[in-house]
């Protein structure tokens, strides 16, 4: 059975193109837009991985983050985070993220990063 992989970002075209990616490599994706969003889906239907940006309207990545914290605690789906601040990967880590994956990024280093994931799991 495929993995299910929800993509949170609100570059649609970038969304877009992991998505069309992901797929290609077998996964089922959903995408949302928003952190609320986001989060309104994994409490719907927890992903087996979660894929954050974290500066979103609405709610952001790290507010978001939290959230599935507070509400799943260590059941939570894994996160890995996909960002442009570079400076942040200490203050997400303390919140239990997988990876933290910084853009522009290659789609090479995000597939290696997700793979890495679902072995550990």
């Amino acid at each position: 059975m495929a993995k299910t992989i929800l993509i949170a970002d609100d570059e649609e075209q970038l969304a877009l193109a992991v998505k069309i990616r992901l797929q290609s490599k077998g996964y089922q994706v959903r995408t949302a837009t928003n952190g609320q969003q986001a989060l309104d889906l994994i409490i719907q239907s927890p992903p087996d991985l979660v894929i954050l940006d974290v500066l979103m309207p609405v709610m952001d990545g790290y507010s978001c983050l939290r959230e599935l914290n507070r509400r799943f605690g260590r059941g939570k789906p894994p996160v890995i985070i996909l960002t442009a601040r570079d400076r942040m990967k200490e203050l997400f880590e303390l919140e239990g993220i997988e990876d933290y994956v910084i853009k522009p990024f290659d789609h090479e280093d995000l597939l290696m990063s997700i793979e890495r994931v679902f072995k550990r799991r």
